[in-house]
Order: structure tokens, then C-alpha cells, then sequence
């Protein structure tokens, strides 16, 4: 015989009563009843609570199976174009990705640091100013930006310019770079005033920016040369540095690929020399001045030298032309001479010119020169 009671919490209770000739013992009944009495429990949950405990349960195990996969696949990712990935296992260097899809472990098992690529230059930030202040008069921070003093620099004849360069690298070694990201700037300005130091201490003021054009014309063109030279001196001087830095396993992983360099003297400096230059144009332009003027008269004394040069020769020449037709009669002579007696010579030119000369007289007397006799000739005293 078989009856059901009901429970404190309204579940249904199957009690099996010993019957004679069913052949079952008190505790294998008790057993069955409790067997069944567990099936219904785990196969029902109890109540409302239960029920919504449970649901929570599976949403925070779905929940935490999303996290999971998310986590999973955090580090696939597409790597951009003009730029590499490199990727650290457990803070050490493992390999170098370009542009494209890249599968890694997820973080923190794998780091991925994206860097530009091998051909991209990349500009050095600069603090530094372009110009010294204008209420200085040596033309140098004296207050809290002071450290910007650091872009003076002395030349090889004691002169003081200021530099204001900017600087442009690539990254040649990825593993280095990473490495070494935290104090890159740090370390390039650093080369960059040593460098500059050692260069500008052995060059002169002109080798730098114009300060002397008065000089000749092989030392301003060896001058010129040397300022247009001076960038790549720069960047040749940096790269050794950086090359020094790689042989003792320090280096950054990058190479100078271009500087641009602009000088300037301080405040004060650059108004004297701006001031000498200016004298040296205006004397230079008064040297012009006065050159061209005595070129000037000069030529004008060369074409009076001509012209009193051609009228003495044309006067010389007329005064030998008068002087040869006036001596052309004794020049015969001389020449008759050389063939006859000087008293037979006498005698035909007193021959000749007698009679011309008798023509013009008015009376003619002849005297012997034998005779004693005296002739008084009237006429003035002689």
C-alpha cells in the first residue's frame, strides 16, 4: 500500500509502506525513497532565487568565453603602409613585421610597437630658438629658458654664432631603435652639440655665415664652399658618432639622413657687423667712384698725349719737308763737291747767279783788286 504526503515546501513525497509478500526490507525501501527524493531535487531547481542565480551563472560564463576569445586575438592586426611592426615576446626583441596583417600572442606574452618604415624621415623635435632675444646685449637667455644657450657655439677665431638646426633620421636597426626609444631625442641632441662644437671650433667665422667680404677673391670662394659644405660636415660628424655607439653595442638604431642649418650672430654682434659692412660698402662704393674717375682722366690725358703726339709729328714732318727743299741746293752742292774742286764749284755758282744779281742793280763798277787805287763807296757806316 502506497501513499503521498506533502512536504513543508509543497514538494511531493513518495513513502513506501512494507506490504506482506512485496519481499523488500526496511532499508532497501528507505534507500529507494531517498534515491528518488534526490532525482527530483537536481531535476527542479527550488524556487525563484535558484532559478535566477543559475541564469546569471551561464551569462557570466558566456560573458567571460567572449573576454577570452577577445583577448585571444588582440594583438591581429593590420600593420599601416610606411610603417613597421616590431614585435617583443616577454620585453625581448623576436622579430620585425612590414606593412600587412600580423598574427602575435596577445598581451602580455607579446608586445607589438609600430614604427615608421626604413625610407621615412623622421624630424627631430626642436625647442630651440630661431633667434636670440633682442633685449640682451650679448644676445643669451639669462633667465629659466637658459639651457636654450646651448645652440651658441664658438668658432675657430673667437666668435660667437648661433645655431638653429633642424634634423631628420631614419630608422635603420628596429631592435635598437625599441630598445633605446625612451632617450632617442635625448641622445641625438646630445651628438648633435658635440658635434657641432668639434666642427665650428675648427672653422673660422666666414666659414660659417658671411662676416668678412672684403676678403680676395680664392679665400671668399674657399669660404663659400666651406658654408655649403658645413650641413654634410654635420651629418657626416653625427653619423660617426652614432657608428662609435653601435661598435660598443649602444647604438640607437638610426642614421642622420638630412640637416638643415641656419647661423645667426648675437643681438648685438650682428648690428656691429651689419654696421662694418655697411662701411665697407660705402667705402668700397667711393673706391668705384674714384677709380672709374681716374680712368676717366686718364683717358682723356692718353687722347691729349695722342693728339699732341700726331700734331708734333705732322708739324716735324712739315718743318722737315720745308727744311729739306730749302737745303736742297746746298745738298747738291755737297754732292757736286765730292766730284769737283771747291774753286771750280765756286766758280760755276758764281756763273750761275751773277747775272740774276747784276739785274737787279741800278750801276756797276768794277775795280782791280790789283790796283792801289781806294774807291769811297758813299753809304752809312757799316
Amino acid at each position: 500500500m502506497t501513499s503521498i504526503n506533502a512536504s513543508r515546501d509543497n514538494e511531493p513525497t513518495v513513502l513506501a509502506a512494507h506490504e506482506p509478500g512485496l519481499g523488500l526490507s526496511n532499508s532497501a525501501e528507505s534507500n529507494l525513497a531517498e534515491s528518488n527524493l534526490a532525482e527530483r531535487k537536481v531535476a527542479e531547481p527550488r524556487g525563484a532565487w535558484a532559478q535566477s542565480l543559475q541564469i546569471v551563472f551561464r551569462l557570466g560564463f558566456l560573458g567571460m568565453l567572449v573576454l577570452a576569445a577577445l583577448w585571444a586575438v588582440g594583438n591581429i592586426r593590420q600593420v599601416p603602409a610606411q610603417s613597421r611592426a616590431v614585435v617583443l615576446r616577454f620585453g625581448e626583441f623576436n622579430r620585425v613585421r612590414d606593412a600587412g596583417l600580423l598574427i602575435a600572442w596577445p598581451h602580455p606574452i607579446e608586445q607589438v610597437v609600430i614604427i615608421p618604415a626604413r625610407d621615412t624621415q623622421i624630424r627631430l623635435g626642436s625647442a630651440n630658438d630661431p633667434r636670440p632675444p633682442e633685449n640682451n646685449y650679448l644676445g643669451l637667455r639669462n633667465d629659466a629658458a637658459a639651457r636654450a644657450n646651448g645652440d651658441f657655439f664658438l668658432t675657430g677665431d673667437s666668435a660667437v654664432v648661433h645655431l638653429d638646426a633642424h634634423i631628420f633620421y631614419q630608422i635603420t636597426d628596429p631592435e635598437a631603435f625599441v630598445l633605446s626609444a625612451a632617450h632617442v631625442e635625448q641622445a641625438l641632441y646630445r651628438i648633435y652639440e658635440s658635434s657641432a662644437l668639434a666642427l665650428l671650433a675648427s672653422r673660422e667665422l666666414d666659414d660659417v655665415l658671411v662676416a668678412r667680404p672684403e676678403r680676395p677673391a680664392d679665400e671668399a670662394s674657399l669660404a663659400a664652399r666651406k658654408r655649403q659644405e658645413l650641413h654634410l660636415d654635420l651629418m657626416a660628424a653625427m653619423n660617426r658618432r652614432l657608428t662609435e655607439l653601435a661598435h660598443r653595442r649602444a647604438g640607437l638604431g638610426i642614421e642622420i639622413s638630412r640637416v638643415d642649418l641656419s647661423a645667426a650672430l648675437r643681438s648685438r654682434a650682428e648690428r656691429a657687423y651689419e654696421d662694418v659692412l655697411t662701411s665697407i660698402q660705402g667705402a668700397d662704393q667711393r673706391i668705384a667712384e674714384a677709380r672709374t674717375l681716374a680712368e676717366r682722366k686718364a683717358q682723356d690725358a692718353r687722347q691729349n698725349h695722342d693728339r699732341v703726339i700726331v700734331s708734333a709729328n705732322a708739324a716735324a714732318a712739315e718743318r722737315l719737308s720745308q727744311a729739306t727743299s730749302q737745303t736742297a741746293e746746298v745738298s747738291a752742292l755737297a754732292e757736286e763737291m765730292k766730284t769737283s774742286s771747291r774753286e771750280a764749284l765756286l766758280t760755276q755758282v758764281f756763273n750761275e747767279r751773277i747775272g740774276s744779281i747784276l739785274k737787279k742793280v741800278g750801276q756797276v763798277t768794277a775795280v782791280d783788286p790789283r790796283n792801289p787805287t781806294r774807291l769811297v763807296i758813299p753809304g752809312g757806316v757799316p
